[in-house]
């Protein structure tokens, strides 16, 4: 079967939306990006590896420029503490961004027990990355 069942506009649009989000975001290429077009909405999972500092750091990159900003955190049975934002980007697409790291390196700053997901705020998480950064400062 060569043509579309249903009409690739939405997709075609949203890959636009993603790919102008992409270039205009000064921040490394994501690991993944997924879009769902009957939601209009792009998820992006940067490619930083585990370090919290950094974790954090290019997820208010990725997000700087979306409006609606609101975010969840959870510690993951795995012993992860995942982190998700989401806002609104160009032409009202909904922007989802997330990513993980050990939660053993925040520990110290939060109080959260496996399982137990929260609200957090740009700046808290700001805040955070602060605190593991002067953290690691004064274990070296």
């Amino acid at each position: 079967m060569t043509t579309a069942l249903v009409s690739l506009e939405g997709v075609a649009k949203l890959a636009a939306i993603a790919t102008r989000l992409i270039r205009e975001t000064p921040a490394p290429e994501p690991a993944s990006v997924c879009l769902t077009p009957g939601t209009s909405s792009v998820s992006i999972q940067p490619s930083v590896g585990r370090d919290p500092v950094t974790v954090i750091g290019s997820l208010l990159v990725w997000t700087h420029s979306l409006t609606g900003l609101h975010g969840d955190w959870w510690h993951t049975s795995a012993g992860d503490l995942h982190i998700t934002l989401h806002g609104r980007g160009p032409s009202g697409a909904r922007v989802k961004v997330y990513s993980s790291f050990p939660y053993s390196r925040a520990r110290k700053h939060l109080g959260l027990r496996k399982g137990d997901h929260e609200t957090v705020t740009p700046d808290e998480l700001y805040l955070l990355a602060l605190e593991i950064a002067k953290q690691k400062e004064n274990d070296q």
